[in-house]
Parts: structure tokens; C-alpha cells; sequence
């Protein structure tokens, strides 16, 4: 099992790695990227809570190895949610707000 998902992981970093090195990126390509790019984080997360939901898996690590787990994941946690707030932020400028409130106001119902 666990073999199973280091191979598709493996596959799927090549995937990634791949695409990035297209000479032939339109913005289309890109989008594709982080398509593939967030199945994979989402895959990784679901393993990661199904682990640490579980004493059985994690009391088999040391505390220094969880120390050097919860270290490296929080530093990667803030990174990508420092960058998501920059994009929203970014986004919020580029007038992605007003054009979700506008497009919620035309969905009406009538019964």
C-alpha cells in the first residue's frame, strides 16, 4: 500500500517537474500545473491527517523525529498561507470581489 503511493507521489512529482519545463507554457498550461499541483498537495494532506489522527502510526517516531515533522510542516504551512493571503490580496485588486458579489446578486430563485 504504502509502496503503492510513494510510486504514484514519485510519478507525479515527474508530472509536475514535466510540465514546469514546457517550453510551450500559455496561460491555460499553467493553470493545468497548478491543477495537478494541488491533487497532489490535497492526496499528500489527506495521508498526512490520516497519520497523525492515528497513536498507533505516530508513537512509532521519536520526538526529535516529530519535532524535525512539526517543524518542517508549520514552516511550510506559513509560507503557503503568507502566499495565499498575497494572492487573495492580489486578486481582491484585480476586482475578483466585486465580481463574485455582483454574480451573486443576479443568482435569484423564484418558487
Amino acid at each position: 500500500m504504502h509502496m503503492d503511493w510513494i510510486q504514484r507521489s514519485e510519478k507525479t512529482l515527474e508530472q509536475i517537474q514535466k510540465l514546469m519545463e514546457s517550453p510551450d507554457q500559455d496561460r491555460l498550461e499553467l493553470v493545468r500545473v497548478m491543477r495537478v499541483a494541488f491533487g497532489a498537495l490535497g492526496n499528500s494532506l489527506g495521508g498526512w491527517m490520516q497519520w497523525v489522527n492515528s497513536p498507533e502510526i505516530m508513537s512509532n517516531f521519536t520526538q526529535e523525529e516529530l519535532q524535525e515533522m512539526a517543524t518542517k510542516i508549520t514552516d511550510m504551512v506559513t509560507a503557503f498561507v503568507s502566499f495565499d493571503i498575497e494572492m487573495t490580496n492580489r486578486g481582491m485588486q484585480k476586482g475578483l470581489a466585486k465580481q463574485r458579489a455582483a454574480n451573486q446578486q443576479q443568482v435569484r430563485f423564484v418558487i
